[in-house]
């Protein structure tokens, strides 16, 4: 096929599907280069502004006995806003603008008008991708609402002049609320009670606890032991897992606990969130005291503070909780994540008064991890089951389903397999989708 025989042989084009005659064709292009000459040196230095925008200088025409009304339409075309199809007779279509244009008409030559139009390239319209850190979000909102947890208790925790029996009472209902993550982390009771009259203490030891039961989950040195469900007996959290909420004596009280010990396994992620949502019920299911003189009014304040404090300090834990995981699963993320706002919604719909600091903080965490969700989840695969049907090393397994065999540890860690080599045939194991 030779160059005649791949153009339009009558040369015609077209704009807005809008038909003409093509007389002569140019075309401008290369690239943009900008030359930097300096004083006393003889050579310049070019500096390469990327690709030109290509122009096609067309002398076209129409004619006939309805040229009149091709060439109105012609106009009208090159008229219209925006870019628009241009049939080249030599080059096929290109996305070009009219940006400028000429007509000429002579009655000697009657029944026909020329034209002189400059098509440019129209390329596309981008902007520099932008996205939301949903994650930092989170941790901001989180940082947020903690301060305002610590305020809030510090304004209504108080011992004062609660001697004796009074403050031994104040100690056993403080103990009752925080059984749950007592049972879990341990050490908090007796932190709280040698701190009992200094709340910022308190707040700090109990949310220290939280921290520490997070540290566990999220440390990937224990993921093997984690997934598979194995104790974390024994194992203290020395690298961090302590609170970080405030200085002075707060800050001295958190520390105090970063020595503590794990007491039970919290598993997974999603496992943790559930287990942080069954914490703070447990806790708000301690009835306070009846407030029937003085001294009890001012115990059964305190009971309610540290119930909310408690509560409060779960559902901060759980936020942080999710927003600091990679999810490999959107079950998983969903399913943690309806924990977590779960336990942000109960904390706003307390039947005791709550201040509109700590009101807006929440509702700013629950709208930063709900954004968190929207937008991780929805791009993760889901879960789904696979069945072998004989005993096969997992290295096989993944080859299979992914035709990756370097995914053999995800399938061993998420089904606690005891022995990757053998993984038995018709047993059901939970994998990826993709």
């Amino acid at each position: 096929m030779t160059w005649r025989e791949r153009i339009d042989p009558e040369m015609r084009g077209a704009y807005r599907g809008v038909p003409f005659y093509v007389e002569r064709a140019d075309t401008k292009g290369g690239r943009r280069w900008l030359i930097h000459e300096y004083p006393r040196r003889d050579k310049p230095y070019s500096e390469d502004m990327g690709r030109r925008a290509k122009e096609w200088r067309l002398q076209l025409f129409v004619a006939g006995d309805d040229y009149d009304r091709d060439r109105d339409a012609l106009i009208e075309a090159f008229d219209t806003p925006g870019a628009a199809t241009l049939e080249h007779p030599y080059l096929g279509s290109v996305m070009a603008v009219a940006s400028d244009v000429a007509w000429s008409e002579s009655t000697a030559e009657g029944g026909v008008c020329t034209f002189q139009v400059t098509f440019s390239e129209a390329g596309e319209e981008s902007y520099p991708a932008t996205a939301m850190d949903t994650q930092r979000e989170v941790g901001l909102a989180a940082d947020i609402f903690e301060g305002s947890i610590l305020d809030d208790f510090a304004d209504k925790w108080s011992v004062d002049g609660l001697l004796g029996w009074s403050l031994v009472a104040v100690e056993r209902d403080l103990t009752a609320v925080v059984r749950g993550i007592e049972d879990v982390v341990g050490g908090i009771a007796d932190q709280v009670a040698e701190f009992i009259r200094f709340p910022m203490n308190v707040a700090g030891i109990v949310i220290g606890g939280y921290n520490r039961l997070k540290g566990a989950v999220m440390r990937p040195i224990n993921a093997l032991d984690l997934y598979s469900g194995r104790s974390l007996v024994g194992q203290s959290d020395d690298d961090g897992g302590g609170a970080n909420v405030t200085t002075g004596l707060a800050g001295d009280a958190a520390a105090a606990g970063m020595g503590a010990r794990v007491l039970l396994s919290p598993g997974t992620p999603v496992r943790a969130a559930r287990l942080l949502r069954e914490t703070a019920e447990s806790a708000a299911a301690v009835p306070p005291p009846a407030a029937d003189t003085p001294e009890r009014r001012q115990r059964a304040q305190n009971a309610v503070a540290a119930r909310q404090l408690n509560g409060r300090a779960a559902a901060l834990t759980a936020a942080r909780l999710v927003a600091e995981t990679d999810w490999p699963s959107r079950q998983e993320a969903q399913a943690a994540g309806q924990d977590t706002l779960a336990l942000i919604d109960a904390q706003m719909a307390t039947e005791e008064p709550i201040s509109d600091v700590v009101y807006g903080a929440l509702v700013a965490l629950r709208a930063a991890v709900t954004a968190d969700l929207r937008a991780r989840a929805v791009a993760l695969p889901g879960l789904t089951t696979y069945t072998p049907q004989v005993t096969l090393p997992a290295l096989v397994v993944a080859h299979r389903l992914y035709g990756d065999a370097r995914r053999a540890d995800e399938i061993v860690i998420r089904n606690g397999v005891p022995h990757p080599g053998a993984l038995r045939g018709g047993i059901e194991l939970e994998v990826l989708s993709e």
